[in-house]
């Protein structure tokens, strides 16, 4: 169980200030509210958070957790700000499935049903012959509908890891969460939800250049 809540004002401050001073008091804080988490998962976090504070005062960051139903936070859900992401695109999609369940399904009808009424998707998947959760979306794959395969055959432990949604290059969810039952409501997960052009803009760039580089495949 966790330790106790996580203020998430106190949480940033305390990410500038250990950046500031050299110190680890957020990594402290993390443990001491969720002891579940191991110290990667801890640094994982703390990366994110860092990442996302490198922008104009114009952009907006916000805290998304996964927690379990009986912990009480001050930040958005994971759930909700990822249907929300994807039901409000108008533009475009870039989203990133390291794992994808058939608890995702519902979310899969409205990505395929938003490709068919001209909103471009970009799905960057880990391994896709291992992920029988994909079989439906490929069945739709087309003009507006893009799926590129990470699969490494020199490194049998590379994966694509990042969790990363970003939509109409306005807003973007890093996190460590995957597409799942357990990603979305059940495990102890964090992510940032960026509201930066700029940011979305670099998301896009990166993922080009990876497909440039020939490190993802279209299916």
């Amino acid at each position: 169980m966790p330790g106790g809540n996580l203020n998430k004002e106190i949480f940033l401050n305390t990410v500038k200030s250990d950046v500031a001073n050299g110190t680890t008091n957020a990594a402290s804080m993390l443990k001491r509210s969720c002891p579940e988490l191991s110290d990667a998962h801890c640094e994982d976090i703390i990366g994110t958070v860092l990442g996302a504070m490198n922008m104009s005062e114009a952009d907006k960051v916000s805290l998304v957790v996964t927690a379990p139903p009986s912990f009480s936070i001050n930040a958005r859900t994971t759930m909700n700000v990822v249907q929300s992401m994807i039901n409000g695109a108008e533009k475009n999609i870039l989203i990133t499935g390291y794992s994808l369940s058939s608890y995702f399904s519902e979310l899969v009808d409205t990505i395929v049903l938003k490709s068919q009424r001209g909103v471009f998707v970009k799905f960057f998947v880990n391994d896709i012959d291992k992920q029988p959760g994909f079989d439906k979306i490929l069945r739709y794959k087309g003009r507006f509908l893009k799926i590129y395969n990470y699969h490494q055959e020199d490194d049998k432990m590379a994966a694509l890891h990042a969790k990363v949604i970003s939509v109409d290059q306005q807003q973007t969810l890093i996190t460590s969460a995957n597409l799942s039952y357990h990603g979305q409501q059940g495990n102890i997960e964090f992510g940032t939800f960026i509201e930066s052009s700029k940011i979305a803009y670099q998301v896009d760039n990166i993922f080009t250049k990876l497909l440039f580089a020939n490190l993802f495949h279209e299916v």
